[in-house]
């Protein structure tokens, strides 16, 4: 099967993003597909599947608008059925307002997929940023001329903690590389998924920080000293309410340092045997479900864990504020009945199926 190779250029800052995927396409001679002929269906990931066998030249650009969701983007690109060959995911950052499009909470809509079946969903902006830099293969940082050397430092080093294996480059983009990212055939004995892809070719890998530091395979040549990451572990599960107190008291606010990034697996009293997945960016939070437990495969996990990265955390006080949104020796000895009636103010889950009713 002839392949056409494929650039994606994601990225939250829609002038950036849109000026520098047309300078990609120049400088490599691909076709360009841009966001805005992808926003209008919807769709943005099929429609860019649709479009791609018309190109006329041996490869192409393909700008992603901010509602196409990172992972059906590579889903999509790499998968073995399709006529493409993802050569690149290239994140465009804008460095005057990086720290800023982390912490955005204003909410984009776009598709969403659940077992086969679709339904319009919200996600907050920062999230979708902090994806993008997660799954990125290069990082393109363009703006970063006049900012103060302290300033570029933290934000190149938080790049390192969220995408350790991204290239990150300057202004220009440097060619597209010569390999493929293919999906990964098998996964290290104890090794985490990342939302079940993991993706490799022989000179390039795709894998967020977070994934990394849970398989304990982080490493970045990035490093400023007030950038960091550190692992949160506890086998009691959260009591909701007194979590939700640390999230507005602790978190968001700065209490325990910076937290830029969290994210990793949880679980809540009132939900039990559900292995939940805890996504947090700047001001967003959002706790959904995996998996349930089931006998026959060992959980995702037993507990809490949960890597939060940022500028000039406290470790130990952060720790000591999740610790007491744990059950205490009292409730967890108490019949788990008893733990169904705890206040719980997040978010009810819904399937796809009670969508449609």
């Amino acid at each position: 099967m002839d392949r056409t190779a494929v650039i994606a250029v994601v990225g939250t800052c829609e002038p950036e993003r849109r000026l520098h995927a047309q300078k990609i396409a120049s400088e490599t001679g691909f076709e360009v597909i841009t966001a805005e002929r992808l926003a209008i269906a919807m769709d943005p990931v099929r429609e860019a599947m649709a479009l791609i066998p018309w190109a006329q030249s041996d490869g192409v650009v393909v700008e992603y608008p901010i509602q196409a969701p990172i992972l059906d983007v590579i889903g999509s690109l790499a998968d073995p059925e399709e006529p493409t060959r993802l050569v690149d995911v290239v994140c465009v950052l804008d460095a005057t307002h990086f720290f800023s499009e982390l912490s955005r909470t204003d909410r984009v809509e776009h598709l969403q997929v659940h077992h086969g079946m679709p339904f319009r969903a919200v996600t907050a902006r920062s999230l979708f940023a902090a994806q993008h830099l997660e799954y990125c293969s290069t990082a393109l940082v363009v703006n970063g001329g006049n900012l103060p050397p302290e300033d570029d430092s933290l934000m190149v080093s938080v790049i390192g903690e969220l995408s350790p294996l991204a290239d990150v480059v300057r202004d220009a983009y440097r060619g597209h590389r010569s390999h493929t990212i293919e999906p990964e055939p098998h996964q290290e004995s104890g090794s985490v998924a990342t939302d079940h892809i993991e993706l490799r070719h022989p000179g390039l890998r795709i894998r967020p920080g977070w994934v990394a530091h849970l398989n304990g395979q982080h490493t970045t040549p990035h490093r400023n000293p007030r950038v960091a990451s550190m692992r949160y572990t506890n086998p009691r599960p959260f009591h909701p309410l007194r979590l939700q107190r640390v999230l507005d008291e602790y978190i968001e606010p700065g209490t325990g340092g910076s937290v830029i990034r969290s994210c990793g697996f949880c679980r809540l009293a009132t939900r039990q045997g559900v292995t939940a997945q805890w996504s947090h960016a700047g001001g967003a939070m959002v706790i959904e479900p995996l998996a349930r437990d089931d006998a026959a495969q060992e959980p995702l996990s037993f507990g809490q864990d949960i890597i939060l990265t940022g500028v000039d955390l406290q470790p130990t006080r952060l720790t000591e504020a999740l610790d007491e949104a744990t059950l205490n020796d009292r409730e967890l000895l108490s019949a788990p009945e008893t733990w169904n009636v705890m206040p719980d103010p997040f978010p009810v889950w819904v399937t796809a199926d009670e969508r449609y009713d």
